[in-house]
């Protein structure tokens, strides 16, 4: 009898250290969206609106890049330009200074940002995890 009390307690803890685990690995788990200047020199008065797309499945799916996303641009509110992702996950466009907001449709997800100087903007998108 004192054996089988000795397994059950071995088992709960082996299920709370588990528990302790996946909640951890699942915290930080979510979309994130970064902006990071690039160094690259203006083009015509034009700079590098670089962006990528990247689907995170998880601790043990890793991420992949997203090909073929419609991303689309607006600039001060109004349409702009648009494009689909390269194989790579990344589209580049050339763009003027101004306040942009890129609209990542597949996603239904937004983000402003203000271009002057080249820029990267690179969303990571927890694929299992609601945003």
């Amino acid at each position: 009898m004192a054996m089988n009390k000795n397994i059950y307690l071995a088992l709960a803890i082996i299920v709370i250290v588990l528990t302790a685990i996946g909640v951890y690995a699942f915290s930080s788990y979510k979309t994130t969206i970064m902006v990071k200047p690039l160094k690259v020199a203006p083009i015509n008065g034009k700079y590098e609106l670089k962006v990528k797309i990247y689907v995170n499945y998880g601790p043990f799916g890793g991420t992949h890049p997203l090909s073929s996303a419609d991303v689309w641009l607006y600039l001060n509110g109004k349409f702009y330009n648009q494009s689909l992702t390269n194989s790579q996950g990344e589209v580049i466009f050339y763009v003027p200074p101004g306040n942009y907001t890129i609209l990542f449709t597949v996603f239904h997800i937004t983000k402003n940002v203000t271009v002057n100087n080249s820029t990267e903007v690179i969303l990571d998108y927890a694929y299992l995890r609601p945003t």
